[in-house]
């Protein structure tokens, strides 16, 4: 039975003792309404622990899911560097690596951000560095 239901199934009991407690207030039986008020606090916290049970397995489901969506490294120097750079065995190729190693070059001696999007077109004037390129 998965924890969900069993919480469930716990707050149901625990609210019937409660309306079994009120009852019993009222009667001559008086004195039983302790012993179900503790039966219905015991329930709810049953039920309680039953609901962070499940909580807490639908959070570690969620993170395998998310480890699985993750891409491969395609070399050791990459998995190291946290996608920084990309060593001899890389798998990507070294056309591609150069490619990228191009294009960090390129936005590194870029002037503005705008500049480097619009391949030297457009220039911002507030963080453009280099001032008689400004538009």
């Amino acid at each position: 039975m998965s924890h969900r239901r069993t919480a469930l199934i716990l707050r149901v009991g625990a609210c019937t003792l409660l309306g079994a407690t009120a009852a019993t207030a009222t009667s001559p039986y008086w004195p039983a309404a302790v012993g179900t008020a503790y039966g219905a606090a015991f329930l709810a916290w049953c039920a309680r622990r039953e609901a962070a049970a499940d909580r807490r397995e639908r959070a570690l489901a969620q993170r395998a899911e998310l480890v699985d969506r993750r891409p491969a490294p395609c070399c050791l120097l990459w998995q190291m560097s946290d996608g920084g750079g990309h060593g001899a065995d890389c798998t990507l190729g070294p056309v591609l690596v150069a490619d990228i190693a191009r294009g960090w070059a390129a936005l590194n001696s870029a002037c503005c951000l705008s500049s480097w999007e619009s391949r030297g077109t457009e220039h911002d004037t507030t963080h453009c560095t280099r001032t008689d390129q400004t538009a």
